[in-house]
């Protein structure tokens, strides 16, 4: 019933208005008025806060992300749909992942940041935008001529439940903020990163 659902060209149209409309609304409670909902800039600032970075104004464990996987991951226990699957070419599909960040955090190819900051005024906005365009062009040029990563397989249920795992960990040093032998957990005090709502509104 949900993948009809998300399928169908109103409801499509009807997630993306309710994504743009949710965005605004996070960027009036506190959050960043160039991010709003943005998972680059949000991981981004959970590895500051972890210290994988030390750009102090980025620095804030992001309760959306965590919301985004415990979410899911009770949206797929409760309708069966809980299936931990393992991909391919572990190797290529990291290192497009990591071209895939370096892309929306330093060129703007965050389609949902590129929109949100075009729709702001924002005329930067049309160069990713542009980019966005050729990428997801070319994107589609190799699919058609038959490039493909391999399928994925069933795994063990096990590997599912490591990154919510993860997440809640995340959660804990949020709550508890300790100080880690390292320096962290690592949170700004000016910049994007001291701008926020209510952790409780930002899981949910």
């Amino acid at each position: 019933m949900l993948k009809e659902f998300f399928c169908s060209r109103k409801n499509i149209i009807f997630t993306g208005i309710f994504i743009g409309v949710s965005a605004a609304f996070l960027q009036k409670l506190g959050n960043p008025a160039n991010m709003g909902i943005c998972v680059a800039c949000m991981v981004r600032d959970i590895a500051g806060a972890l210290g994988l970075h030390r750009a102090e104004v980025v620095q804030y464990i992001r309760p959306e992300i965590i919301g985004f996987v415990l979410g899911s991951l009770m949206a797929a226990l409760i309708f069966k749909e809980f299936k931990p699957r393992a991909g391919s070419s572990p190797l290529i599909r990291f290192v497009l992942g990591f071209l895939a960040m370096v892309g929306a955090l330093v060129f703007l190819g965050c389609p949902w940041r590129t929109l949100l900051r075009l729709a702001g005024g924002d005329g930067n906005a049309l160069f990713g935008l542009v980019g966005l365009v050729v990428g997801i062009w070319i994107g589609i040029f190799f699919i058609k001529s038959g490039y493909n990563l391999g399928r994925n397989q069933k795994t063990y249920p096990i590997v599912g439940w490591i990154v919510p795992v993860i997440m809640v960990g995340l959660f804990l040093l949020l709550v508890f903020r300790p100080q880690l032998p390292s320096g962290a957990v690592f949170f700004s005090s000016k910049g994007p990163g001291a701008q926020h709502m209510l952790p409780s509104l930002s899981l949910c």
